[in-house]
């Protein structure tokens, strides 16, 4: 079973899948996929400065990433450009990493903690969607403190990606995150039970990886 766990930035699906991995599930993080694409790819690297200009990076040769986030949330031509550049090796190692987890052990669920999984159209890959969503204001306070973002710059970035609403449309499970932290687990490990549950398991006729 690949269950995909989406939500807006700041939402607390970094949570949901912790407890998931908890209870055994093997996680596929797209997050530090992205990442990897850019650091150990120089033809990515390369790209990125011919579009954006050597100012986008850093003396060292990497990505400027708050720099990067400073245009591409507050651009939509620049974001689009940007996921032009990265979105296609990132989905290919995504894919990749998929089905070596799975191919190590097929009983094992495993659960792909990523926030696009609705706008790149990629629900298909997954038994189960779950959507975990989050009030705008707890999310600004929470980027504000992790990443010591201004208040502006947390709400571009919220802003500048699908609703939560959107998002849901297309979950299996939807879990909100209005409470606490001990809640939000509370709620993950009740969805991670009926994910589970007999009469709940989604499976594929033809698996995808």
């Amino acid at each position: 079973m690949v269950v995909g766990v989406t939500g807006g930035i700041a939402s607390g699906k970094t949570t949901v899948c912790r407890v998931f991995e908890a209870q055994g599930a093997k996680i596929v993080d797209a997050d530090r996929i992205g990442r990897a694409v850019v650091e150990e790819d120089p033809g990515i690297l390369e790209a990125l400065r011919t579009e954006f200009g050597a100012g986008m990076l850093t003396p060292e040769g990497m990505l400027d990433r708050r720099k990067m986030g400073k245009l591409v949330f507050t651009d939509p031509v620049a974001k689009a450009k940007l996921d032009r550049i990265v979105h296609p090796p990132l989905f290919l190692r995504l894919r990749e990493e998929i089905r070596e987890a799975l191919s190590e052990d097929q009983e094992r669920p495993v659960v792909v903690d990523a926030a696009l999984i609705v706008e790149c159209g990629i629900t298909d890959w997954f038994d189960v969607v779950v959507t975990v969503r989050a009030s705008e204001e707890r999310r600004i306070a929470r980027l504000m403190r992790r990443n010591g973002l201004f208040r502006k710059e947390a709400l571009d970035r919220i802003r500048s990606q699908m609703s939560d609403s959107e998002k849901a449309k297309a979950a299996t499970f939807v879990i909100r995150n209005d409470g606490d932290e001990e809640e939000l687990r509370r709620r993950a490990l009740e969805v991670w039970r009926e994910i589970n549950a007999p009469s709940e398991k989604k499976r594929l006729t033809e698996p995808l990886f």
